[in-house]
Order: C-alpha cells, then structure tokens, then sequence
C-alpha cells in the first residue's frame, strides 16, 4: 500500500474538488485523506507540491510512427528546395535513406536521382499522406510518376517498399516512443500502427513485450487489412493484458486539405475540385459490414465536412452493436445539419487542438468558402458528443498540454490571431479532453478521474492548470507520471 502526499490532487470529477493525500494499492486508488489516517503505508512518495491529475491519454497517435521519426532526420526547419538538396548530400551515406518532416519546395525525382540511383531515399512530407522518391523506389514499388511525388496509396505502396525493421528495432521504436510520452506527462495512447510495419501478429508480439516492462496503456486500432489477421489470431477483442487493447477497425473516407483530397461540401479555391474518396461509398459500406458482422466498431478518417456527413449517414445505415460506438478521427470542417445527425449516433470524435494552431489561417486560404463550422469543439461539447484529445503524433508535437493550449486559445502559430472564438473551451472542458473524455473508447469506466476505485495512473505539474498563466502551458512542467501505481518518469533537479 502506498501513500501519495503533499500534493494537490484534482479529482477532475468537477473544477474544486481537490484533496492533499492519497493512498493506492495493487494499481488502484483506494481513498483520500481522513478516509486513509489510519492506514499503514509500505511506501510514502512525496509529491513535493505538485499538481496531480488522472493520467493524461492521447487519443490519437502512431506510437512507432512517433519513435520512427524521433531516430530519422527530419528536415521539419527546412523550407527552400536548395537547403532541402544541400542536407540529403550531407546525411547520405549510401544506404536506404527514408526523411522525415519535408515541407514541399519542389524537390522531385531528378533531385533525388542526382544524389543516388542506386538506393531508395523517400522524403516523407509533413501532412504524412505524400511522399517524394528517386526512381529506386519506384521501381521496387513499381510505380510509374513523372514527378516521384505520390500520394495516399501510392505512397504506401512506396513506404512498403522499404526495408523492413528486425523486432528488435521495432521494440526500440516503441521504446523510444513511450519514454518520451512519459516525460510529457503521457499515461496511455490510441495508435494506429498494426498494418505499417512488420504485420499484425509480429506488431502486437512488439507491443506486448515491450509494455510488460514499460508500463503505458496502449489502445491500437486495427487497419482494415489486418482484420482478417486479427479474426485468425481468435484474440479477443479490447484487453488482452492490463496495459494493451485491440480496438476499432480503422479506415480511411477521404484524404487531407493540403493535398487537397480531403471531401469539402464546396470546391477548392480557383478549381472545380471538391476532394475526393479514397474508395467507393460500395467498397466502403462493404468495409463496414464485414467489421460489423464481426461486432466490431469502426474508427473512420474524416476530414472534409461532406465526408463527415457522408460517413455519419452511412454508419446510421450500418449501426454498431448496442453498448459500443464508432469513432470519427479528425473532423475539423462541419455542418450544423452534421451535428444533429451525430446526435443519433453511438460515436466519439478524436480531435487534434493542435491542428487549429498549425492549419489556420493557411487552410482557409485552400477554400473557396469557409465551412458552415471549423473546429468547432464548444458546439460539440454543447451537443453532448463526445470529443478525445490528441496530437496524432508524430504530425503534432505530443505533448498534451499544448493541445490544451490550442484548446483554450485557439491561436494560429502563424499569425499568432486567434480563429472563431466563440469555439473556445474553459481549461476545465479542454483538460477533460484528455482524462476523462479520452478514455472514452476503452470501455472501462475506471479511468479518468481521481475516485476510489480507479486506476492509479498520474500525470503530475509544477502548477494548478486551472489556475496558473497560461503560458507555463509551454514550459517543462511536468514532475512525475505514474502508470499503474508505478512512477515511469520524474523529473531529475541538476
């Protein structure tokens, strides 16, 4: 048994309720203060003051993804085609080459060709759904592009292309990946990575390993293609030990506003484009029915607001199970007429703050009309949908207090102005974005909250999020995380 003291621990099960000491036991909370006098504790941890909150999830993540690019180069501060050229003939050493982070400045195949014809390089573009390649990888892919810029499938057909990891760099990926989670404050996260790397079965063997001895609580996704692969594992479905889920069936509806593929109710600025579907609304429907022919909810990428609508009505055609939900990934454009018909729904939305702050105002600038709604997280909450928060790392920095920021401010990291105001959340609504709220898809109805009874995963602060400046959301300011009952992370003092 152990004893929790000298802290501020929030409930969070409303804006006052905070108690000074907490005792947990076998990775659960058993009580708070006058309740525990008269306990015996084996283990006393001081808290030295800090803030503690029920663990913060991201419920949106690519945890192999997220260590891929934190062990890549990553050319996110490059944005002039010369610079772009000048650091590939620097990093090459003639070896496979696979760059992260590009922002596209008109490098193509030629470029890449000049530096090496006889090794694939792939630079990953910064919307993680384009790709530019030299002609080794079209060739291994067999892809024919005059430019060598692909996108969605082509791209994963190139990305399939490159040589595979061992397990064991898989298991140092993931590795990477949870220890820094840890430091900002991250007790678990909803990944979408069984279809990208090694297959299904190698991937969960990753995880299971790996978590068994670095406690997080990892909810995966299943890829649409790995679903057969799931069905022959007999696995069940959600838990498969206290700190792994398998989850919903993830498929794809449209693209993204930047390539200008994702499905809009209006067309693109200076064309007659309105986006596109990955697939038929046939192929699809059949997507659908063959998860819930398995009693399986569905997780659906959506960003345009014609494809929000369009996916909506096809899952009120396709109903889940009673007792589950589907969930809806992204959602940033809307219609009022969207909302009422999500209000008929069984569903949760995983939404990124962050996007606001790195989309606008250049994503507006895409469109020849500004959708009826954007981002518009206070109308949600107003409707009683649920909405879980996420960076979709390793597109956004992981780090869950600025998706709190973006959620309270609504500031664009460009112009520093703040978009559509009137969709702010109080901190109250935004931290619950990534407690409470981002538990959601679990099914469990232990997590989330500081109460007796529920899990004893912590993120702990210098400061009261509810009360301090908001610009300490931007600094170091996490002080310990706990998973599990166990500290994973604490903040070392020179």
């Amino acid at each position: 048994m152990k004893l929790w003291t000298n802290g501020f621990f929030h409930s969070m099960e409303d804006e006052t309720t905070v108690y000074l000491q907490m005792a947990t036991q076998d990775g659960v909370i058993i009580g708070f203060d006058e309740d525990i006098k008269d306990l015996a504790f084996d283990e006393i941890i001081d808290m030295n003051q800090g803030h503690v909150y029920p663990g913060f999830v991201d419920a949106h993540l690519h945890l192999l993804g997220y260590g891929q690019k934190r062990t890549r180069p990553n050319f996110y501060h490059l944005k002039k085609k010369n610079q772009v050229i000048e650091e590939l003939k620097k990093i090459f050493h003639e070896e496979p080459l696979f760059v992260e982070g590009y922002f596209e400045s008109g490098v193509n195949k030629d470029d890449l060709n000049a530096i090496s014809v006889t090794q694939p390089i792939l630079l990953r573009h910064n919307d993680y759904h384009s790709l530019t390649v030299n002609n080794v990888v079209l060739a291994n892919a067999k892809i024919k592009s005059s430019t060598g810029v692909l996108t969605e499938d082509e791209a994963q057909k190139a990305i399939d292309s490159f040589p595979k990891y061992t397990k064991e760099k898989l298991q140092e990926l993931l590795i990477e990946s949870i220890q820094s989670l840890h430091q900002y404050g991250i007790t678990g996260g909803h990944s979408d990575d069984l279809y990208y790397f090694n297959g299904f079965e190698e991937t969960v063997f990753v995880f299971e390993k790996t978590l068994d001895k670095l406690p997080f609580r990892a909810h995966l996704l299943m890829h649409h293609l790995t679903l057969d692969d799931f069905l022959k594992s007999k696995r069940p479905f959600l838990d498969q030990n206290k700190y792994l889920q398998l989850g919903a069936v993830k498929m794809f509806y449209d693209g993204t506003l930047s390539s200008k593929t994702a499905l809009m109710k209006k067309p693109y600025k200076n064309t007659n484009t309105f986006g596109l579907k990955v697939q038929s609304d046939q192929q699809f429907e059949k997507m659908i029915k063959k998860a819930r022919k398995h009693h399986l909810p569905v997780a659906v990428h959506v960003i345009g607001d014609q494809a929000t609508e369009d996916v909506c009505n096809l899952l009120k055609k396709h109903p889940v199970d009673e007792g589950l939900h589907d969930r809806l990934i992204h959602t940033p454009w809307l219609a009022k007429s969207t909302i009422e018909l999500m209000k008929e729904l069984p569903i949760s939305l995983d939404i990124q703050p962050q996007f606001l702050s790195s989309d606008l105002p250049w994503a507006l600038e895409f469109l020849s009309e500004t959708p009826e709604l954007c981002f518009p997280w206070k109308t949600l909450k107003e409707n009683g949908i649920n909405q879980a928060g996420s960076s979709d790392a390793p597109v956004e920095i992981p780090n869950p207090l600025l998706g709190i920021y973006a959620a309270i401010e609504r500031k664009s990291d460009q112009d520093a102005k703040v978009y559509f105001e009137s969709e702010k959340l109080n901190r109250f609504d935004a931290i619950s974005l990534y407690t409470i709220q981002a538990n959601f898809s679990t099914q469990h109805h232990n997590r989330g909250y500081l109460k007796n009874g529920y899990i004893a995963d912590l993120s702990v602060f210098t400061y009261d999020l509810l009360t301090t400046d908001i610009e300490n959301y931007k600094k170091d300011i996490v002080e310990m995380t706990v998973v599990d009952e166990q500290i994973v992370y604490r903040k070392q003092f020179v």
